[in-house]
């Protein structure tokens, strides 16, 4: 990742990719919707809250940001709100220029291990980087069934679709509970399970017996360092408590988008119903194979909500949430990346 997120030319590819595909199914679905009825209604737009979905997006940053920094503080890690922000950006841009997202990750651990003003050592970094994604996920299986049971009668059309759906997706998140749990509890029995695995014929036949070696090791000694470093979440919990809330406040900010965006459209809507649909595509959307979503993103959340926006405005409903909520943060991260990527060579230069 330290490569990927260093190279101007290959991160300018991937947002280039991903901006390609999103454009292209945007303007698919635009030309496919739009009719004279289209003009029409764009008169009648109230820009207000379009301005107020924006001003959502910053707030959202913002309160991700303290997230970041009250997660470090867990594991008793200090780090300033502005190299907060800056993960944030940056991490999400490495997200959104990587299939299922898979860019995040690592993009967190390596900016909390190599690019902040206190480094983390490896394990700490690990730690809070895969304890933000697992807060979220716990919020999500608890609160999920939660949502969708409350405003079930307001669902029809979507009832068993919205079921398999959610219950698939509590199913994958319950698995990395499990698996999060077994490392940091039970950290032998995990290391068995590597064992295991290591040495199962079909892992043999990718690469060299030394290679897989040498990888696993890595994953063991990294499995050691998380369990070190889990301790540290029983004596901060109140810490721990705090950003939940803020993961709370964060995803309630991303859900209130789309009701203002209606709003904006002169759309009537239930607010249940897009509570429902949002929290289903969310949970889903990291399961998406394409940079970022990309693409699959538009399509899906097209099928979601053409239910009740109009064919004729469905097109530009999607291609504007879309760049609300993705496009502009991606564009903000390219900007922060190259800063820092410019501050780094900088720094290289003077020693």
């Amino acid at each position: 990742m330290n490569e990927l997120i260093l190279d101007k030319k290959r991160f300018l590819k991937g947002l280039l990719i991903s901006l390609v595909i999103g454009i292209i199914v945007i303007l698919t679905i635009t030309f496919v919707t739009i009719n004279q009825d289209t003009w029409i209604s764009l008169s009648y737009v109230n820009k207000k809250y379009l301005f107020l979905a924006f001003v959502l997006m910053v707030f959202a940053a913002v309160i991700d940001a303290l997230r970041i920094k009250m997660t470090a503080e867990v594991v008793n890690e200090k780090i300033t709100f502005t190299e907060a922000l800056k993960v944030y950006y940056i991490s999400n841009f490495a997200g959104g220029i990587t299939p299922f997202l898979s860019g995040t990750l690592p993009t967190q651990i390596f900016l909390f291990n190599k690019d902040i003003r206190n480094k983390m050592t490896l394990g700490k970094a690990t730690m809070v980087a895969t304890i933000m994604p697992l807060i979220k996920t716990l919020v999500f299986t608890i609160f999920t069934p939660i949502i969708f049971f409350t405003f079930k009668r307001t669902i029809t059309n979507y009832t068993i679709l919205s079921a398999i759906l959610i219950n698939g997706a509590i199913l994958i998140s319950l698995f990395f509970l499990f698996l999060f749990i077994l490392t940091a509890r039970y950290p032998e029995k995990m290391i068995g399970i590597i064992f295991k695995i290591q040495h199962l014929p079909c892992i043999l036949k990718f690469s060299k017996k030394e290679t897989i070696s040498h990888f696993f090791d890595k994953v063991i000694l990294e499995i050691k360092e998380f369990h070190k470093s889990f301790s540290l979440l029983k004596e901060n919990w109140i810490k721990l408590l705090l950003s939940t809330l803020y993961t709370i406040i964060f995803w309630g900010t991303f859900f209130t988008t789309a009701p203002l965006l209606l709003r904006g459209f002169n759309l009537n809507f239930n607010l249940s119903h897009v509570l429902v649909l949002q929290v289903i595509f969310y949970f889903i959307l990291p399961f998406m194979p394409t940079p970022g979503g990309s693409g699959t993103a538009e399509m899906g959340f097209a099928s979601l909500f053409s239910f009740f926006v109009p064919l004729h405005l469905l097109g530009l409903f999607v291609g504007v949430w879309r760049f609300i909520v993705f496009y502009f943060n991606l564009c903000i991260g390219a900007i922060v990346l190259l800063v820092e990527i410019k501050r780094l060579k900088k720094r290289k230069r003077r020693r």
